[in-house]
């Protein structure tokens, strides 16, 4: 009966699993292309604000449905929780730079770029934890930076299409989501180091970075927010708006549940998924083929990905 009950729960992990890859792939793909829905002129800071408190409205949803905000919070103190505050300050700046840097480009050239985040990651965790790289991961790591290279002038819009404006907010664009990239791997590595020494839970600890990126936006824009309209900040928004945020939070639940039901390999294939799914809907979109050399870097990307997340380096034997 026991070993019954256990291969059912199993089994019921990894449906649930397979579930949310899915969802994360179509989540990972296609936000890129929910920018139609900001207007022009939109605080990219409003933006940033409204993920964080979806995050938490989709948080304590998640809790809540599955009976465990009580037994989450039990061994909640305030000490444990300041050390979310150097990563949510990290991730607040990341989600900015991404937010300017997906208008500024295509979808695929954004994805693909997004990818260096992988370097950075590899490389605070070594610096962090010690954590080694084989050399097929380092091959890899190699070739997320040639396709971002490759990528650098904007991939799918064709030189003679370009503006001097264009090409020089194309190329703020770039630098924005390489930055973004960077400060991934540094919170990342600032993450794991509070939930393994605090012992956090995930759920627990997306919140309590929520409530501290959620003031530090609002202290950001005060000369926005006046105290005769507060709602200064959201000019612009309309309930379309809505469509972006919630899906940009919603991408951050996909990845806890894959994690947790699947493991990481699980989601760097969901992460393939999704870079593949942007190439087919931006061609879809556009009626063309992708140029040869945003293909062939979408090409090196999905590979480097692939190989990344399936040749861990060899467990040393101990002595």
């Amino acid at each position: 009966m026991v070993a019954t009950r256990r291969a059912t729960r199993a089994a019921s992990s990894k449906r649930t699993g397979y579930i949310f890859c899915i969802l994360l792939a179509a989540q990972y793909g296609l936000q890129p292309f929910l920018k139609v829905f900001i207007a022009d002129g939109v605080n990219k800071v409003s933006l940033v604000l409204g993920t964080e408190m979806a995050k938490v409205l989709l948080g304590l949803a998640g809790m809540l449905y599955e009976g465990s905000l009580a037994s989450n919070f039990a061994a909640w103190n305030p000490k444990g929780a300041a050390f979310a505050v150097i990563p949510s300050l990290i991730y607040a700046a990341q989600n900015y730079l991404l937010v300017f840097g997906y208008q500024t480009m295509d979808s695929v050239t954004f994805n693909c770029l997004n990818q260096s985040k992988l370097v950075s990651t590899a490389l605070c965790l070594y610096l962090l934890f010690g954590t080694r790289q084989s050399l097929v991961q380092m091959g890899a790591l190699a070739g997320l930076l040639v396709a971002g290279v490759m990528l650098q002038d904007g991939g799918g819009e064709s030189q003679g299409a370009k503006t001097a404006a264009s090409e020089a907010e194309t190329a703020v664009g770039v630098a924005a989501v390489l930055a973004a990239s960077a400060l991934s791997g540094v919170a990342s590595a600032a993450c794991q180091y509070a939930m393994q020494r605090i012992g956090t839970s995930a759920h627990v600890f997306t919140l309590e970075m929520a409530f501290v990126a959620i003031p530090a936006l609002l202290i950001s824009q005060a000369s926005v927010i006046s105290a005769r309209d507060p709602a200064a900040l959201f000019v612009g928004w309309d309930a379309f708006t809505l469509i972006p945020v919630f899906c940009s939070a919603f991408g951050g639940m996909c990845v806890g549940q894959v994690t947790k039901n699947l493991g990481g390999i699980a989601k760097g294939f969901a992460i393939v998924g999704g870079l593949v799914l942007t190439g087919a809907a931006q061609g879809a979109q556009e009626g063309r083929w992708l140029e040869t050399r945003s293909l062939a870097a979408l090409v090196l990307v999905v590979l480097s990905v692939w190989a990344h997340n399936t040749h861990p380096p060899a467990k040393t034997k101990r002595q």
